[in-house]
Parts: C-alpha cells; structure tokens; sequence
C-alpha cells in the first residue's frame, strides 16, 4: 500500500508533541493554561533572535498580536494601515478589528512582498503603519522599504510568522523596524498548535506595554484541551491515514464534532472575530518551547529537499518560485512552484492527489486566504493583478521532515510521468 505523502499540517508533528500533549490531558491537566512556560518561551525567543534588550508579549492568535500592537501605536478609526496584497484574514482582521482601513500594496513576483517600485504611491497623509510580509520563507527589499518609510515617519511591523530563522544582512527577520511578530502555529515554521508573539523593539513604545498585559486573560479551558486534542488526534490520523482509510475518517469526524479548533474559525473570515485578549497557554508555550529546540533540524531538512529541488526539477509547466533568488539564510519553510496556467496547476493538482501526493494549496486560488473570504467585506478593490495572479497559479511541494528519499524520488517519478502523459496536450504546454 502506498503512503500517502502530505505537504500541510502534519509538518513538524512528532511522537514527542503526542507525548507531550497527552501528558497535559492527563497527569498535568491542572497546569494546561497557567504555569511556568511562557516566560522561559518568550526568553528563548528572545535570545535565539539576538534581541535581547527588545520586550515580548505571547498570545494565543495571530490576530490578538497585531491588534495589540496597533493599540500601542494609538491606531485611530479611519487610520490606513499598508499591508501585503497576498495575505490571510487574520492580518486584514486586525485591521479591521482596530479601526483602521487596510491599504493593499502589490507585490514584486520575485519575492512576494512588497513591489518597493509601487509602495510609495501607497502612501498618504492617513498612513500611520505599514505592515511588511516575508511571504513564505523569503526577504522582503529591507533597505529599500526603509528608505521609504524614513520619508514619512510611519510605524513598521514585520510580519515574520512564515520566516523563523531567516536571515538578512546577517540579522535574523524582526530585527529591522519598530516591531515584529511571530508565530508557533500549527501550519507554521515551529508548532505549538497555536501561539503568537509581538516583539517590540523601539523603546518609545516599553512604556505601554504594562497595560496591555494587565487586559490579557487566559483562554476558555474548552479551547486549550481541542489545541491538545489536535496533536493527539491528528498524530494518530497520520500514522493511520493508508490504514483503510481511519487516519482520514480521524480528521473528519474530528473537525466536523469539534473536537479540535480550527486555524480560522467563522468569526474571523467575516472580519468579526472578537477574541483579542487571550494569552498563550501554558501547555501550548511548553510544546513550542520544545520545538525551537528542534528548528535547526527542521530547517536542515526543509533546506536539504529544498535543494534536492531546485537540482532536479525540470518542467514544462511550473517553474521554482524561489530558485535564483537563495541568497540569504533561509528558512525554506515551503516550496513554491508557479504554474503557467489556472487550468495546469488544477489538473497537476487533482492528478498528484490521485497518486496519493497532497499538496499544500491553501495560499492557493485566493490572494486573500481563505479563498471564500468575502473582498467586500476585507475591502480588497482588485486592483493588484500581480499578486492576484500568482494566487491563482501557484502551489507547494512537499519538503517537511516526513518526506522521505523515497517520497522524493515517487514526487519526481510522478512529475515526470505528468510530463510525458501531457506531452502531446497543446492546450496544456502552450
């Protein structure tokens, strides 16, 4: 029986996260949201990020960080905030969420953050931050986009959370403005199921920063034990998924009970999510705590199938996104492929899930994730045609740590047999 190999979610899952989420169900249920790890968690970051005299707050979600992070900028109804054109809800929800009107900047095809050539025109008198994305693994144009804001005193976050580890100019992603945020998300670089992290970098704003912890308060019990519950069940569907079809039954009946918390729930694809208070759980800062540890071996292994890519890969349909452009250190988080056509990427997609290869596609069909993400309500106005158009084309390669040598190998034999099937289909090679 053939394994099915999986590009999302199950990334950094491990015995040890099983292990160690069983034991906060069980022998340290007591100590699931408050205890010890969270300060230990953000010290760790903290140090591993050479940002010693910066201060950090931990959150449960993506959306409490920024939102926060806007409260200490004194954010104020109708303030535009610039921010990435390919980009998730939860970063547009805080916009939303803090009053503020989300201004979407285009984005350079090369790297999939800002096009510096079109951010200027972005900005105007009511531009207060500008929130600059290190899509998927790759830098930002750093000394480019800081020669921009210095003409307009405006406030800057990087949004780190697909780029733990990178490296620019020798300094890690987070270092270079006033603030970053990072993540311990379960679809993200390391995995705590959930978590997030406002480092705060400028000193004008330490001063606040009490306040804002004095209004956090700890999560529902309920919604702490589903984040446990996912690495207990979800690790067990993924020994199981080939095993007649129980892993997959695992996942379904798990999502459609509630037994485990979405990544996003409904509140949040309608922009109307009003949890932004909650602190990061002990038990989750104690599994992220353990993976930062391991961030050196999902790097390396991310990297060394990266490689094996970027040597091998030849297509007459897609092409590396990122090939030329590995200059810095990177985190090579995913592996971007971009097809030259809606109509290809669907088909090598339906054709590589039939042969038991998943591949990742949720940053896929929609520049605004989710894809039934409402623009009306996002405000988005179609007007940046290249980051709707790479949406639409692109997907991502397997290259976690359960990636075998011999699931690469069926990857290449699967792709190439893709070639040859289609070889004759002009429709498809034009």
């Amino acid at each position: 029986m053939k394994k099915t190999i999986i590009t999302d979610f199950f990334t950094t899952l491990s015995r040890k996260h099983f292990f160690k989420s069983l034991s906060f169900l069980t022998i340290r249920i007591l100590s699931i949201r408050t205890w010890k790890y969270n300060l230990k968690l953000e010290k760790k970051i903290l140090d591993y990020l050479n940002l010693r005299e910066s201060k950090i707050i931990s959150f449960y979600n993506a959306r409490s960080a920024l939102y926060h992070c806007f409260k200490l900028i004194w954010i104020k109804k109708d303030d535009e905030i610039v921010i990435n054109s390919y980009n998730c809800i939860s970063v547009v929800n805080s916009v939303i969420q803090s009053g503020a009107i989300p201004i979407y900047a285009e984005i350079d095809k090369k790297n999939l953050s800002f096009d510096t050539e079109l951010l200027e025109s972005k900005i105007t008198e009511n531009t207060k931050a500008i929130v600059i994305q290190h899509t998927f693994w790759k830098s930002a144009q750093i000394k480019k986009i800081k020669e921009i804001v210095s003409k307009y005193n405006l406030v800057v976050i990087e949004d780190c959370s697909h780029s733990l580890w990178s490296k620019y100019d020798d300094l890690k992603h987070g270092s270079f403005f006033d603030f970053a945020i990072y993540s311990t998300g379960r679809d993200k670089v390391i995995s705590g199921v959930n978590g997030w992290f406002l480092v705060i970098n400028n000193t004008e704003y330490f001063k606040n920063i009490s306040k804002i912890k004095k209004n956090l308060i700890l999560p529902p019990k309920k919604l702490v034990l589903k984040n446990l519950a996912y690495n207990i069940l979800w690790s067990i569907s993924l020994k199981t998924y080939d095993f007649f079809g129980l892993g997959k039954a695992i996942i379904h009946i798990s999502r459609k009970s509630w037994l485990i918390n979405e990544i996003l729930d409904e509140n949040e694809k309608e922009c109307n999510n009003s949890d932004l208070n909650y602190l990061l759980p002990n038990s989750l800062a104690a599994i992220a705590l353990y993976d930062i540890h391991r961030i050196f071996f999902y790097q390396r292994d991310r990297e060394e199938i990266s490689n094996f890519y970027d040597a091998n890969l030849e297509s007459t349909y897609f092409k590396p996104l990122f090939k030329e452009l590995v200059i810095e250190t990177l985190n090579y988080f995913r592996y971007p492929i971009l097809f030259k056509s809606v109509e290809i990427k669907n088909d090598f997609y339906n054709y590589m899930r039939k042969n038991k290869v998943i591949l990742w596609h949720t940053w896929s069909d929609s520049n605004i994730v989710p894809k039934w993400t409402s623009n009306e309500i996002t405000m988005y106005k179609w007007d940046c045609e290249v980051a709707e158009d790479i949406a639409s084309k692109i997907l991502f390669l397997p290259n976690n740590k359960n990636v075998t040598k011999k699931d690469l190998k069926r990857i290449m034999d699967l792709i190439e047999e893709y070639e040859f099937l289609n070889i004759e289909n002009s429709s498809l090679a034009e």
